[in-house]
């Protein structure tokens, strides 16, 4: 919870002004509301004594009063709800943005262990539990504390037996509702948990509809998320059926002082020593404190369900290994030479999974400035791991990468990821336009766009949509097809001009005349630029300057595709078995 409070009172402190009002706004609602009973005492032992001039002026000038005192009250109200208004939506709307800032930091094994649909939840959750909090804070925690402290004067100075009955029923309600309901955390966290996989659950079988689908999945997904739902159903009933003892409770409580005032002033009447403006006034007092310290009791169930919602996100904050800049500078790439030196990595066991696994030890590669390489080998050999380490989406233990010369972790991460194109095996997409697809917010002319679409071979499909660039391509881009969403990946890889460029299995995804077509472009794309290419189909890497076969972190050979061949080790099997013309 030290990281709730931390993140809710950074806002507090930036917003102070505006939470001041808040405070006296409070203070003077709440506090004026049992200063009225007073006068009403007034009134009420007026009204039992016959007429006579000198009451009837009395009465109408308590009547004066309470007018007063109910428009300062309304005024105070007016303050608050402003005061709230302005700091609340501007907290939310830092909270907004914080977390999304949060999570971007993270380092991408953390993405690839977390649902982003549970994620998303979570966040929400932290941003939404602000406002319950700091309402309960305000309104039910100091609003309640000071009407009890002013409470507690008005009893003393009245009856102080009876207002010394008053403090220990307080301690009592205000003992049993919190101590209880802390005890009952740990049940609320589980539901919250148990929230956060179903949403997880629901996420990833919505986000993957196709292959449910495909593979007749349907039943199997339902049996998945019914079984998730009634697991949460067990978890949710348990912590309501706690929350229902809770009430109870209070409500004996709440019977109970109003029991206790009636005895005492039944009492107070036998021994002569009563007046009806008394009455009046303490059950007025009790009255309104009862109906605030019910709701004191309900929204404090509330407060503590927030906070078990709001702490799976307040986990992420507390993490430390993330994608942060320390002294990076802005440097540029002129030439694009990329140097691997004495690189040692090993993925950690909550990264994926290779869990453990020593995947580089003092491996070594310099690719020169405008060179084409190819990177092939079986899974696991560690192709796109160094694609990983070439980006910082992983750091190394040991060694270092240098480009041009310069090491990669002196480069500002927003600097050096500019500077490196990468087109993905899988692109996906924005639920945006083709348009900001392509772009990626950047300010493109209409001109530019076709441009680097007719190069990537994308125009022809693209101008056949029915708003052409501005159309929408769905969530994660379901509306196009895997070669055109490739071939927009490849058009946003035109727009970069970056010095590096690193294919991902670029053509994976299309048919053997479009592969032709796009490997013109793709070498269009490169003629002048560092390029790395991850293939496993082997014909498309053939006019590369220099082709390395790695195995398990290891570089085994490199050559060009000939002088590969002529080796007849492991490339060659490899060329023979996809050639189909495998020796055994």
């Amino acid at each position: 919870m030290d990281i709730i409070f931390r993140e809710y009172g950074a806002i507090i402190r930036q917003k102070w002004g505006w939470f001041v009002i808040v405070v006296l706004g409070i203070s003077g609602g709440a506090g004026l509301e049992l200063l009225v009973p007073l006068f009403y005492k007034e009134l009420a032992n007026g009204l039992s004594k016959p007429f006579t001039p000198n009451s009837h002026e009395l009465l109408l000038q308590n009547l004066t009063y309470i007018a007063i005192t109910y428009g300062i009250i309304w005024l105070s109200w007016r303050a608050l709800e402003l005061g709230m208004i302005m700091f609340q939506s501007w907290g939310l709307n830092k909270l907004d943005k914080r977390c999304f800032d949060v999570l971007v930091k993270q380092r991408h094994h953390f993405f690839e262990n977390n649902f982003a649909g549970s994620l998303v939840k979570q966040a929400n959750r932290f941003i939404k539990a602000f406002e319950t909090i700091i309402d309960w804070l305000i309104f039910q925690c100091y609003g309640n504390l000071l009407q009890i402290s002013i409470a507690f004067v008005i009893f003393y100075q009245q009856q102080p037996r009876f207002a010394l009955y008053f403090l220990i029923w307080v301690a009592i309600f205000l003992g049993w509702s919190g101590g209880y309901l802390v005890w009952k955390l740990k049940f609320d966290l589980r539901v919250a948990e148990m929230d956060s996989k179903l949403g997880g659950a629901y996420a990833d079988g919505i986000s993957n509809i196709a292959i449910v689908k495909s593979f007749a999945l349907e039943q199997q997904e339902r049996t998945n998320i019914s079984n998730l739902a009634d697991e949460s159903y067990r978890k949710r009933n348990v912590a309501w059926l706690l929350t229902f003892v809770s009430f109870a409770v209070q409500g004996l409580l709440v019977f109970s002082i109003e029991l206790l005032l009636l005895y005492w002033m039944i009492g107070e009447w036998k021994n002569g020593a009563f007046e009806i403006g008394e009455f009046v006034l303490f059950q007025t007092v009790l009255l309104i404190l009862i109906r605030h310290l019910w709701d004191f009791g309900m929204n404090f169930r509330r407060f503590f369900s927030v906070l078990a919602d709001a702490r799976e996100m307040a986990e992420v904050f507390r993490q430390t290994d993330l994608e942060e800049e320390h002294a990076g500078q802005m440097h540029t790439i002129t030439h694009g030479d990329i140097r691997f030196e004495h690189l040692g990595f090993a993925y950690a066991s909550t990264e994926t999974s290779h869990q453990g696994m020593g995947l580089f030890e003092n491996f070594n590669l310099h690719i020169k400035a405008g060179e084409k390489v190819a990177l092939v080998g079986h899974s696991g050999s560690g192709k796109t791991s160094l694609t990983k380490l070439l980006f910082r989406f992983v750091e190394p233990q040991q060694g270092k990468i240098l480009f041009d010369g310069i090491d990669a972790l002196d480069f500002k991460l927003a600097s050096l990821r500019q500077q490196l194109s990468l087109v993905p095996q899988q692109p996906d997409l924005f639920h945006r336009s083709i348009r900001d697809n392509i772009a990626l917010g950047r300010q493109v002319d209409d001109q530019q766009l076709r441009d680097v679409a007719y190069k990537a071979r994308a125009l022809d499909f693209i101008e056949k949509l029915p708003q052409g660039f501005d159309t929408m391509v769905g969530e994660r881009g379901v509306k196009l097809s895997g070669g055109e969403k490739q071939r927009i990946a490849i058009a946003r890889a035109f727009l970069d001009h970056a010095p590096i460029v690193v294919l991902d299995e670029a053509t994976s995804a299309l048919d053997s005349l479009t592969e032709q077509q796009i490997q013109v472009a793709i070498f269009e794309l490169i003629e002048h630029k560092t390029a790395i290419v991850i293939a496993h189909r082997l014909a498309t890497i053939l006019r590369m300057d220099r082709i390395i076969v790695l195995e398990n972190g290891q570089i085994i050979e490199q050559g060009t595709h000939n002088e590969l061949l002529a080796l007849r080790g492991k490339y060659y099997d490899m060329w023979q078995h996809q050639s189909g013309e495998f020796l055994q």
